[in-house]
């Protein structure tokens, strides 16, 4: 949930007129400082963050390379290749076939073509370094995830180089802490993206794209205000200043403190349903990126026979009710333990909140009973 900071520094932004290409720079460099990349820029939400990395990519090596975005805007029309007159340019993105998911497919909206390597088990190191092509290979691509079957960022990367290739490394969920980036990039990163809004904190439309100097140019000059791929991206002055905000309070705090603090609130919540009968509470924790590190915590929820009701069914209740209540129930998304119980994030609860889901619990469960 944004800090009130952030808003009032989109409020104090809202009264000035600015130049847009010059707000991004000053806020590149505000990221650059931060997450200690060689560049940074501002993006419209994270998938849009991916849609121009591959398009830097696939425009490296072009005459695009010689433009500067404080400059007139001259290059349209090199910029405006992309998605569709892609002809002699490198467009072909590598991927492990158990790193797949949804999102990726921003990679294809700039032009690019996913070549899936390997199986849902794993990919081989061999079958990595068959997939590239010289003519066709603009770059390999990678989903963080603390878990899975896929090979290591850091073997990706290794191989990737070994190619003169980068890797983009989607990790949008996982600027968590302040160590993170410095992880990714001792792992080889080239381009990494975050999300603006989730544990950052800043609007929820906005996301960063940093790393390599040279590529982030290149998604610049794609990007809003200019006649890119990325135009139809929009982003406010507002937006723009109020992810600058969120990250400087992000840098400011402490993290081990912060999530401390989470988890003790998470931890009296969960004592609370854990008093309603028919109801198992307890506390699991996100993965984090950084190993030994305390992550976000959730008060989760399953159901004994007494209860009356299948998780399902309190899912739904609490979700068309008054007010509606939306719990996460998956088998697995963020939380590899979430599997068979609702999970309650607490950073998302205003005050007071805790009372009301408290109460929605027990109600739904006391009148199933009867």
């Amino acid at each position: 949930m944004p800090h009130p900071e952030v808003f009032r520094a989109m409020e104090d932004a809202s009264k000035a007129y600015v130049n847009i290409p010059v707000l991004k720079s000053w806020a590149g460099e505000r990221i650059r400082e931060a997450l200690g990349t060689e560049a940074g820029l501002p993006t419209a939400g994270a998938s849009n963050a991916i849609l121009l990395a591959a398009a830097a990519c696939i425009m490296k090596e072009t005459e695009l390379e010689h433009y500067n975005p404080l400059e007139p805007q001259t290059w349209s029309k090199i910029a405006q290749r992309l998605p569709m007159h892609t002809e002699n340019l490198k467009t072909e993105f590598i991927v492990q076939k158990s790193n797949r998911n949804e999102y990726d497919h921003a990679v294809e909206c700039a032009g690019g073509r996913m070549v899936e390597v390997g199986s849902e088990d794993g990919t081989s190191i061999e079958e990595l370094n068959t997939a590239f092509n010289p003519n066709r290979t603009a770059a390999y691509y990678y989903t963080f995830s603390p878990s899975g079957t896929r090979l290591s960022l850091k073997t990706l990367t290794e191989i990737a180089h070994s190619k003169g290739v980068p890797v983009i490394v989607d990790a949008a969920p996982y600027l968590t802490h302040k160590v993170v980036p410095g992880k990714l990039i001792s792992e080889g990163a080239d381009l990494m993206i975050f999300s603006g809004g989730k544990q950052l904190g800043g609007p929820n439309n906005t996301g960063i794209l940093a790393g390599r100097k040279d590529l982030v140019k290149l998604a610049y000059l794609q990007s809003y205000p200019f006649d890119g791929i990325g135009r139809s991206a929009k982003m406010s002055r507002e937006a723009i200043v109020g992810l600058v905000k969120a990250l400087e309070l992000f840098m400011e705090r402490n993290d081990n403190d912060y999530y401390k603090v989470m988890e003790e609130k998470t931890r009296r919540l969960s004592e609370k349903l854990n008093e309603i009968p028919g109801v198992s509470s307890g506390v699991i924790f996100e993965p984090t990126a950084v190993e030994d590190i305390l992550g976000s915590s959730y008060a989760f929820i399953e159901l004994e026979d007494e209860a009356g009701i299948s998780l399902k069914q309190l899912y739904l209740e609490l979700l068309q009710g008054t007010p509606s209540i939306e719990t996460l129930l998956e088998p697995y998304f963020i939380i590899p333990d979430s599997g068979g119980k609702i999970t309650i994030k607490v950073e998302h609860l205003l005050e007071g909140d805790e009372q009301i889901i408290i109460h929605r619990v027990k109600s739904i469960i006391e009148n199933a009973r009867v």
